[in-house]
Parts: C-alpha cells; structure tokens; sequence
C-alpha cells in the first residue's frame, strides 16, 4: 500500500469519526430542544371576582405541563399543606367561598386555571392576611424545581 492510499485512508478515517461527532451533538441540541419546547409556566393571577370577593387563580401559562411537586402554605411562620387547617390558623376560615387543594406530583395541563382561593374582603378596606403560598414545579422532563410565591 502506497503512502498516498494510506493517507487517504486516514483522512476517510478521520471524517467519519467527525462525522459521529457531529451525530452525538446534534442529538443533544435536540433533546434540550425538546425539553425547552414543552416548559411550563406557573403564575398566580389575584384581584376582585365580585364586590365583596378577592380570588387567587393559578393557570398555567408555558407550552408544556407541569409536575407540582409540592404546595406550602405559611402562616405565622408554620407551614401548613392544605387550606382549611392555614385558614383554621388565621382564623378566617369563614370568609372563604372557594377554595382548591393542589396534592404534592399533581400534574397541571397548559392553559389550566383553577380558582386557588377565593375569599370574602373589603375592596375599599383591604386587609391581608400574612399568608405565604410557595409553589414548586417541575417540568414533565423533570429537571430543575422552579418556585412560584406569593403573599396576601
């Protein structure tokens, strides 16, 4: 064999492991791409349902599903998991009209809405409530636990 069919050889070599180089890589930018494409985006929307109702609502407003991995509601600096036992707590259990308990891996569905709490107040005295929601949610993918808070 002739130096020049080695180097030719070689080079055949060298491109077709740069060419699965280049195979690997893309699958990668792939799959991040594919996880991107389907994140959620947990928010909290409040204000007046009537004029003596405040409600909290939770939608979720990303382009994929989320996995809510749990649910903390604080008042007085103990941390309670659902809301009769944080309203018990601040002794405003009989203001409330609606109310949703959301269980710890619960999934939550792109563009769902739900009424998070919904409760009798004053518009022209408003009092809050010193209660802390803190919302942990990942994607359907798993992977980083993103945190949603909010304090009325």
């Amino acid at each position: 064999m002739s130096k020049s069919e080695k180097l030719t050889q070689f080079l055949v070599m060298i491109v077709a492991v740069c060419a699965v180089v280049v195979s690997v890589w893309q699958v990668r930018i792939s799959q991040q791409h594919n996880k991107l494409s389907v994140m959620p985006y947990l928010d909290f929307f409040s204000g007046w349902a009537s004029d003596s109702t405040w409600r909290l609502t939770l939608m979720n407003e990303g382009i994929g599903p989320a996995i809510i991995k749990s649910t903390e509601l604080t008042y007085d600096e103990k941390v309670y998991t659902h809301w009769d036992a944080v309203l018990d707590a601040a002794n405003i259990r009989d203001r409330r009209v609606n109310s949703t308990n959301v269980g710890n891996d619960s999934p939550f569905k792109i563009d769902k809405e739900i009424v998070f709490l919904e409760i009798k107040n004053d518009p022209l005295n408003p009092v809050t409530f010193g209660i802390d929601v803190l919302i942990r949610y990942t994607s359907i993918y798993g992977g980083e636990i993103q945190e949603l808070t909010i304090g009325f």
